[in-house]
């Protein structure tokens, strides 16, 4: 009888609990119900767009900052600095990018030159919606590359690889990759960035000059801004954009705020503020998303698989038979872009958010990174760190990145290289340290160029990074 009282009660509890509820809510005005509408559409409306609105902030950046058109290559001859606020950069390499657009140009030609002197090209063309097309460069190959439209019909011409798109728009992201820092090598990797072209296919017979920008002092501000203006560019880039079957319902949630095919994106002042404080709610729960889709990639390490397990086995379709995974994707891209077409193919990164103890990385703290002797790589290898609010480089930073091809490097008697980070240098290991900025929380990628098979099998390992006083 006692345990019949109890259920018994616990069931009038809960009903009264439904009955409150429904209370409150009957209470609301047709006018609130909506707001509360538009307040859950436009947290989603991030969570689904980021990857594309990702990759417009970029191509914005490139219009505005880099003074480019379409088809332009703006590039880093001297490696990024912290002056390229893309998501985490390797300022080890000299980045080139470019946009194109098949909607107003037609099928594209990207000529890559093939490796040469020691120089060699990895990158990666990737839609829209920053799913990767193809990698390109890999292995020191080069190639006629054609990216064609959505709608492209017709035969390709002998002699290209196509690329088909589902976009549009399309964006090619190309490491140049030195021999070594030398001031000869350096010119062997310029000699061959210059033969890189890209055209129309219309214009084969004659192509045009390319016009390349040097970025290396210019301010390249190429970072999602989490305010009003993300409805915007999303509002933007599906009106560039062919809709996807799987867009479909999606855009039918959109139309609360607003956000609709074919028409333009003029909210009024209510709905911005109720946008601007749903863009600041899904920027929070982004970051702290990021930390969970990570995978450990030695058991019980803090090094973490940046890329969630989902995105490679999909081709980062981010499709599987029961599902379509919007929260991994709009976690991830919120942290990088531009994945390759296949994980490990010429470069690999691990992650990192906590110290051995599982504390967070803390700028005011000093911290040790023992790098074991004999990294697999055929390449080089390179740390560098992040600002952890922006997944950025931080501002003023004149030195995040430390890599195994730096001539000043110190390394052990046994070949094991100690990495040092803090707001100062460790004396006697100015040349190992990495400076972070007080007050601030911050991450490393450590990248592989050229990884080798103990990578994979885990033969090799790193230690976690270690708290020293």
């Amino acid at each position: 009888m006692l345990i019949k009282s109890i259920l018994q009660s616990a069931a009038i509890a809960a009903m009264l609990g439904i009955l409150s509820a429904t209370a409150s809510t009957q209470d609301l005005s047709p006018t609130e119900l909506q707001q509360r509408t538009v307040a859950r559409r436009a947290v989603d409306a991030v969570i689904w767009g980021m990857p594309i609105v990702a990759l417009d902030a970029l191509r914005q950046a490139y219009y505005r900052d880099g003074k480019a058109k379409n088809g332009d290559i703006i590039w880093w001859p001297k490696g990024s600095t912290w002056k390229n606020q893309s998501l985490t950069p390797n300022t080890s390499l000299r980045y080139l990018y470019a946009f194109v657009s098949t909607k107003d140009d037609g099928p594209i030609v990207l000529d890559l030159p093939a490796g040469a002197n020691g120089s060699s090209f990895l990158g990666t063309v990737a839609d829209a919606w920053q799913v990767p097309l193809t990698d390109v460069g890999f292995e020191g190959k080069g190639g006629k590359f054609l990216i064609l439209p959505p709608d492209f019909t017709g035969e390709v011409p002998s002699g290209y690889i196509p690329i088909r798109s589902r976009t549009y728009n399309t964006f090619m992201g190309i490491r140049s990759i030195l021999a070594s820092n030398s001031v000869e090598d350096e010119k062997k990797g310029d000699d061959l960035v210059k033969l890189v072209r890209i055209y129309p296919l219309s214009k084969e017979d004659n192509p045009p000059a390319q016009r390349f920008v040097d970025m290396t002092d210019t301010m390249y501000d190429g970072l999602v801004r989490y305010d009003e203006s993300f409805y915007t560019s999303l509002a933007r880039m599906l009106n560039e954009e062919p809709l996807q079957p799987e867009d479909l319902q999606m855009m039918g949630m959109l139309l609360p705020l607003g956000i609709e095919k074919g028409k333009d994106f003029s909210p009024d002042a209510a709905t911005v503020a109720q946008l601007q404080s749903a863009v600041t709610e899904a920027k929070v729960w982004l970051l702290a998303q990021q930390i969970q889709i990570a995978g450990d990639w030695w058991p019980g390490s803090q090094w973490k698989l940046l890329i969630p397990a989902i995105g490679p086995k999909t081709a980062f379709k981010w499709t599987v038979p029961t599902y379509f995974d919007v929260d991994t994707r709009g976690a991830a891209f919120a942290g990088f872009f531009l994945p390759p077409a296949k994980l490990g193919g010429g470069s690999f990164y691990l992650a990192a958010n906590f110290d051995g103890k599982g504390e967070a990385l803390r700028g005011d703290n000093s911290y040790r990174l023992e790098v074991p002797a004999n990294v697999p790589v055929s390449q080089f290898w390179a740390v560098t760190i992040y600002n952890a609010e922006t997944s950025a480089l931080f501002l003023d930073l004149p030195r995040p990145t430390l890599d195994s091809l730096d001539k000043e490097l110190r390394k052990n008697a046994d070949g094991s290289v100690d990495i040092y980070f803090g707001p100062k240098a460790v004396a006697g290991q100015v040349s190992n340290s990495i400076i972070t900025p007080a007050g601030t929380n911050w991450f490393p990628w450590f990248r592989f160029y050229g990884p080798e098979k103990a990578v994979f099998d885990k033969s090799w390992k790193m230690p976690d990074i270690e708290k020293i006083q």
